[in-house]
């Protein structure tokens, strides 16, 4: 009853806030217009529905733990003090999550990553550009309605601000956008592709607070304050189109690092945390805390060097792929904050080929694979070992890696794996560096193999890292069947076709093995609150569902 009361209350102040503006007794909220050109579109509203909002930066600071309003609930995040807010510019991670609980997009992924309706209601292809329908009645924060000019303004300004935008490669898909009236997008894609829908799942932002440091959204918060240096506040938003969120207030408090916001999470003055680094995975042994694991897009996979003649052999990366336990690695040396793939898209999703799981641990088989194309240990010395061309050579390969600042996972993966590859015969040398030296290594063709992460897209184009001559093809893959199906995936507008290409790209890539996969990085939401409404979290929506959690 209380909660419905304070949304009457809210309700019935916006109210009052109108009949000021409209009888001359208030100046309105305005804020001020965007520096880019904006399609011709209705007046800028003269008054603000949104509350009285703050922002603060340089030397002004809230000190942790004093002045401080309540909250229903405090979320701890990990961003650069003074990280911009802005959801089309800024590009620290914990708050583009934290965004989508203020923005919304025309289109949305579901669970299973895959394109549907969210601002917009309906799409269709007319045979030359796709037209996204936006629902009707759905208003900013300050009352005005969204549009299609809105839409186009802020597809624009990902345009403008590129270089930091973290949606500026999604929108590579887009060639031109306009708005053909006030509900209706219209949108050429590069190539006629299903890509476009993906492409569409951006914040919009309302065009007139563009440029304003707290801007407007149609999301189930809106902003009341935001100090870079330490607090964002969120209040629920009593204008937004669904059934209003059953979690009024949320506080997020900033912290430098993951350390720091794990010890507030134990002193209780944080609720809530998201981590994708291993020192989260110890919380999943205290009974006092709800932990939830999320997919990354960091895909951890081993590259070989299709220049050298060992491995360049199908047998010898097929006997590897059985070699290499990744359930040990994954529970050992990665805590449990892995899900197995050896394939570059992500399991469970809707693309996902569950056919292409062809590696599970078998040494026996990994053995059996090598002596039989030639490799024995004839001096008895462990190593196997054959002559080809008339030379003697042993089976040893260079394996080369690099940790992330400060993590040491990755090194010593390489070293279980060489480990296990060490006991069907390999001798590996393992080499640890910095990230740029492999980037080196792979011009230089001075390796084998290489233990990476690829950081992926929620979009299903592979090209980048399978197609020949790309850039993030480092094993200097090149077959015209592959190239093939990434062209036909790109160009695919229909979704039954689009995962018929994929799962034929996946079972490829387990048979020729140009990258050996091994799994996905996962994170993990941590509470001490019982969280159990949030569904589908994911890297870039680490609270997807927040807002119709009922905390006990």
């Amino acid at each position: 009853m209380k909660k419905h009361l304070n949304v009457r209350i809210r309700l019935f102040a916006l109210a009052l806030t109108v009949m000021l503006v409209l009888t001359g007794c208030s100046g309105g909220n305005q804020a001020p217009a965007p520096q880019i050109r904006i399609p011709a579109a209705t007046a800028k509203p003269e008054s603000g529905y949104a509350p009285a909002q703050e922002y603060t930066s340089g030397q002004t600071r809230v000190t942790q733990g004093t002045g401080r309003q309540a909250a229903d609930l405090s979320v701890a995040y990990v961003a650069a003090a003074g990280s911009d807010l802005h959801p089309l510019r800024g590009n620290s991670r914990d708050l583009s999550s934290i965004n989508r609980l203020v923005f919304e997009s025309v289109v949305e992924l579901d669970e299973t990553l895959q394109p549907v309706p969210l601002l917009a209601d309906r799409w269709e292809f007319d045979g030359e550009a796709w037209l996204f329908y936006l629902r009707q009645g759905i208003v900013f924060h300050d009352g005005s309605p969204l549009t299609a000019h809105d839409v186009v303004a802020s597809f624009i300004d990902i345009q403008l601000n590129e270089a930091t935008s973290p949606y500026a490669d999604r929108i590579q898909y887009i060639q031109e956008m306009s708005a053909v009236d006030d509900y209706t997008v219209r949108v050429i894609g590069n190539g006629v592709s299903y890509m476009v829908l993906y492409a569409m799942v951006f914040p919009v932002v309302q065009r007139w607070s563009l440029d304003s440091q707290l801007p407007r959204g149609t999301g189930p918060y809106w902003y009341i304050r935001y100090d870079s240096y330490s607090m964002l506040r969120l209040e629920s938003n009593p204008l937004w189109w669904k059934r209003q969120p059953y979690i009024e207030s949320i506080n997020c408090i900033r912290f430098d690092d993951t350390a720091d916001a794990l010890t507030a999470l134990s002193t209780g003055e944080a609720d809530v945390l998201a981590t994708r680094e291993a020192a989260g995975a110890l919380s999943r042994q205290l009974s006092d805390r709800m932990t939830l694991d999320y997919a990354t897009v960091t895909w951890e996979c081993m590259v070989p060097n299709l220049q050298t003649s060992i491995m360049a052999e199908d047998e010898v990366r097929r006997a590897i792929m059985f070699a290499v336990d990744r359930t040990t690695l994954a529970d050992n040396v990665y805590l449990g904050m892995a899900q197995e793939s050896e394939v570059p898209v992500i399991p469970g999703t809707w693309l996902h080929e569950t056919q292409s799981t062809q590696f599970n641990y078998n040494p026996e088989r990994a053995y059996q694979l090598l002596t039989s194309s030639g490799w024995h240990d004839s001096d008895g010395d462990g190593i196997l070992d054959r002559i080809k061309d008339g030379m003697w050579e042993d089976l040893h390969i260079k394996l080369v890696t690099y940790n992330e600042p400060g993590i040491g996972i990755r090194e010593e993966a390489a070293k279980q794996i060489a480990e296990q590859l060490g006991r069907i015969g390999m001798k590996v040398t393992v080499e640890s560096t910095t990230k740029s030296k492999v980037r080196q290594h792979f011009e230089d063709n001075t390796f084998d193999l290489a233990l990476v992460g690829f950081n992926l897209s929620e979009m299903p184009d592979l090209t980048f890292l399978l197609g020949t001559k790309k850039n993030g093809n480092c094993s200097e893959y090149s077959d015209a069947t592959m190239d093939e199906l990434l062209a036909n995936a790109k160009a695919a507008k229909d979704p039954d076709v689009l995962k018929g290409i994929m799962s034929d790209i996946q079972m490829k890539v387990v048979a020729d093995l140009p990258v050996l996969g091994l799994f996905f990085r996962t994170g993990t939401l941590i509470s001490k609150v019982n969280l159990g409404g949030l569904t589908g979290i994911r890297e870039t929506h680490m609270l997807r569902g927040l807002e119709f959690c009922q905390i006990d």
